[in-house]
C-alpha cells in the first residue's frame, strides 16, 4: 500500500527573525510581472497533507532583475527588494502554507537576505518576495545582480473537479 506524503514544516534559504521578515507595505519593492517570469515550470500533485490539503504546486522559474552599486573608494551597499506573483489563484480558505528559496543567476558579488512567499489577498496568488543587496569596496570596483532563480512550493486544500 502507497504511503502518503508527509508535511512537517517549510524550507526556506537561510532563518529568518521576525524582525527580518519582509512584512507587506514595510518597503517599496520592484514588482515583476508574470510575462517577465523566464522558463516557468509548474507541477501540480494530488497529496494527502495537514489541514485538508490535497494539492501540492512546484514551481521554478526566474527573471532578469539588477542591483548594482559603484565604489569610488568607500564601501558601498546597495539593497533591493522584488516581489512577483506565482501560482494558481486561490481562495483564502483554500491556500494553507507556501516556502519559497531564490538563488542569483549572473552575478559578480552579491546577497540574498531574505526569502519569503505568501498568499496575495489582493490577487489570490503566492507572492515571492525577495530581498537581495550588493555590496563592493575599494577604488573603481563594482558589483551586480543580473537575475534571480526561484523554486516556490504551495499546499492547498482545493475542490476536486
Amino acid at each position: 500500500m502507497p504511503r502518503s506524503p508527509q508535511f512537517y514544516g517549510h524550507l526556506q534559504l537561510k532563518p529568518l527573525k521576525e524582525s527580518d521578515r519582509l512584512k507587506k507595505g514595510s518597503y517599496m519593492a520592484v514588482k515583476i510581472s508574470a510575462n517577465q517570469i523566464q522558463n516557468i515550470q509548474q507541477i501540480e500533485a494530488v497529496v494527502t497533507g495537514p489541514d485538508d490539503a490535497n494539492r501540492l504546486f512546484i514551481i521554478d522559474g526566474q527573471f532578469d532583475a539588477g542591483v548594482s552599486a559603484f565604489s569610488q573608494g568607500s564601501f558601498v551597499t546597495q539593497k533591493e527588494f522584488f516581489t512577483v506573483l506565482v501560482g494558481p489563484v486561490f481562495e483564502r480558505k483554500q491556500f494553507l502554507r507556501a516556502n519559497a528559496t531564490a538563488s542569483l543567476t549572473k552575478t559578480l558579488g552579491w546577497n540574498i537576505l531574505s526569502v519569503d512567499a505568501d498568499w496575495d489577498d489582493e490577487s489570490g496568488q503566492v507572492e515571492l518576495r525577495i530581498e537581495a543587496e550588493v555590496i563592493c569596496s575599494g577604488p573603481n570596483q563594482s558589483a551586480t545582480i543580473n537575475g534571480f532563480a526561484f523554486h516556490v512550493t504551495i499546499l492547498a486544500a482545493v475542490a476536486a473537479a
